[in-house]
């Protein structure tokens, strides 16, 4: 039997554990289309069910009953400018561990090219919907 070093059984206490995966069915509306998600602690993946839309995989951080999830886009536009979309994704979590629903914000703004750098040109404000998620399961 091989002995074990102190290191060794600190490395292993220090590990991350294991994150909980949820399943979960996004009813079908007329703004996402339906389909299914996947969230762990650290992002989230939807699937719509319309074959035209890619999977979505964003980044998310879990703060007990709250998960917020982000990605982004950065695109040059005419006259050297830029423009940032933005899609924010919060997660709500019941109370007995379950994802609930899914609150879903698009800010979006464009950037002027300045001499020295960019000015915001023009700021839209955050198109928002929530949809409910069911038949949950764990993984």
């Amino acid at each position: 039997m091989k002995p074990i070093y102190p290191m060794t059984f600190l490395a292993c206490l220090a590990a991350p554990v294991h994150a909980e995966t949820w399943n979960c069915t996004v009813p079908y509306d007329e703004v996402n289309g339906g389909g299914t998600v996947t969230i762990e602690d650290d992002r989230l993946i939807f699937v719509s069910n319309w074959p035209h839309r890619d999977p979505e995989t964003v980044q998310c951080v879990r703060s007990r009953a709250r998960s917020e999830c982000m990605s982004a886009g950065l695109a040059v536009i005419d006259n050297g400018g830029a423009s940032v979309f933005v899609k924010l994704y919060s997660v709500s979590w019941a109370e007995d561990g379950v994802p609930a629903a899914i609150a879903v914000r698009e800010p979006s703004a464009i950037f002027a090219a300045q001499e020295d750098g960019y000015e915001t040109q023009r700021v839209f404000p955050a198109l928002g919907y929530t949809f409910p998620l069911t038949d949950c399961a764990s993984n």
